[in-house]
């Protein structure tokens, strides 16, 4: 079984690899472009999450995701 992907997932690795503060208010609910998350930014936590829960998601699906929330439900969308 895939393990689920959280928030604090996504938001460790906006942290470590992005540069977004863990303690950004509103981390989860702000937007990429208020948090300062560009394409790029967005292809790092992509292959993150791909390396830390061993799966593969459609990229074209996930840009999509407006936020750390949204990323996470359409990650755990796809494997439920």
């Amino acid at each position: 079984m895939v393990q689920p992907c959280t928030p604090a997932m996504v938001i460790t690795i906006l942290a470590k690899k992005v540069g977004v503060p863990a303690d950004t208010p509103a981390i989860d609910t702000a937007s990429w472009e208020d948090l300062g998350v560009d394409s790029l930014g967005l292809s790092e936590v992509f292959a993150n999450l791909w390396h830390l829960l061993g799966i593969e998601f459609p990229q074209e699906e996930a840009i999509h995701a407006g936020n750390v929330r949204e990323l996470v439900a359409l990650v755990n969308a796809q494997f439920q």
